[in-house]
């Protein structure tokens, strides 16, 4: 018997050739497997066992599955009707996205769908569908995201768009600069709320000050409410970054929420909804009719306003806690200085370094050089 590195040479029998076997063992784990006919067959095969267990790939290179047959449309269905995925926030929207991806995977193989499949996917819906990129992106999140239970289920190795293997577009901020388009000053923003009739002036009220979502507003419960620290709470489960947060609002609306009748446990709730949910959709157009706003103005967009006025009033870092952003990159969507702004901010720094007039810790006027020498006191 010939012997090479790990591989051992079985000499035929009458009428039967002879062949190279692996002899080699990884982690305590001897190999024996036919590895060719030749030498040369063999030493490839030793070297694809090498890369797979470098790779972790030792248990499929030896074992491969059978290539699975199950299609995607009929998978991804059976996913977002189980009870796990139905309770997901995005279910909705996951199911709108999932009628797109059917278009084009439906009855493809979920081992047949691969990162060019996709990319041609995501083309066709940005330019032949002219779909945002916004859009396309959370239908690539979700067809990752389906993958992944199927990698998870055992149905194919692994998720074949892992990682940045497709990469998303890049989002603009189109939806920002949309708004910001419409106008919609100060003085509209009160002639809104002055033109809102019952229960919807106070909710056009709330949203424009502390730019809460429709959701978290319509779903505001009396216990969530303290009109002594004046804040609203709003509690994990109707948050949307999972986390609660505590919302600070001032006089006026905590005096205009103590006149409301308590009925229920909800403040603003629809008797006549089974899930007790005011609809907002009438009032908001009845307000855009009157005033005669943009009829791409939405609801939504009073969160944006909102923030708009935030980050003009305070810092980054507070605006980011008060509307709920998980990063503060978020909220920086919505700084957008005018010149107006920027040379505000210069007169007033000039004003503090040139004039010397700043005010010290109790609230007094005084030079730079006190407060400089109050600061060294303190540290």
């Amino acid at each position: 018997m010939k012997k090479e590195r790990n591989l051992l040479f079985i000499p035929g029998k009458p009428g039967k050739p002879g062949y190279w076997r692996t002899e080699i063992t990884f982690n305590h784990r001897h190999i024996r497997r036919f590895a060719g006919y030749t030498k040369e067959q063999a030493k490839a095969y030793l070297g694809e066992l090498r890369v797979a267990h470098r790779e972790g790939r030792l248990d499929e290179l030896l074992n491969p599955k059978k290539k699975t047959m199950e299609v995607f449309g009929t998978y991804a269905k059976t996913l977002l009707e189980s009870s796990e995925w139905k309770a997901k926030r995005s279910h909705k929207r996951d199911m709108i996205s999932l009628r797109h991806l059917n278009r084009a995977f439906k009855n493809v193989s979920l081992a047949d769908i691969n990162p060019a499949s996709v990319r041609k996917y995501m083309t066709e819906r940005r330019e032949k569908d002219e779909k945002s990129p916004a859009t396309v992106n959370r239908e690539l999140s979700l067809l990752k995201s389906i993958l992944y239970a199927a990698e998870y289920d055992g149905i194919i190795k692994s998720n074949p768009i892992r990682g940045r293997r497709v990469k998303k577009f890049e989002e603009a901020n189109s939806r920002e600069k949309a708004i910001l388009a419409m106008n919609i000053t100060d003085e509209i923003q009160e002639k809104m709320i002055e033109s809102a009739a019952g229960d919807f002036k106070l909710i056009l009220k709330i949203a424009l000050l502390t730019g809460m979502r429709q959701g978290e507003i319509l779903k505001i419960r009396w216990i969530d409410i303290n009109t002594t620290l004046k804040t609203i709470r709003v509690p994990v489960e109707h948050a949307k970054s999972k986390r609660e947060r505590i919302v600070p609002i001032n006089a006026e609306l905590c005096a205009d929420l103590e006149i409301l009748s308590k009925n229920g446990k909800y403040v603003f709730s629809n008797p006549k909804s089974k899930s007790h949910i005011v609809n907002v959709r009438r009032p908001f157009q009845a307000v855009k009719d009157k005033l005669k706003l943009n009829k791409g103005f939405r609801f939504h967009d009073l969160r944006h306003l909102a923030a708009y006025r935030l980050v003009k009033c305070t810092d980054i870092i507070s605006a980011c806690k008060i509307l709920g952003h998980s990063d503060p990159k978020i909220t920086m969507r919505y700084v957008h200085p005018t010149a107006r702004d920027m040379h505000i901010a210069i007169e007033r720094a000039a004003e503090n370094l040139f004039q010397g007039r700043r005010k010290d810790f109790n609230g007094e006027i005084g030079t730079a050089e006190e407060e400089l020498t109050q600061v060294q006191l303190i540290n």
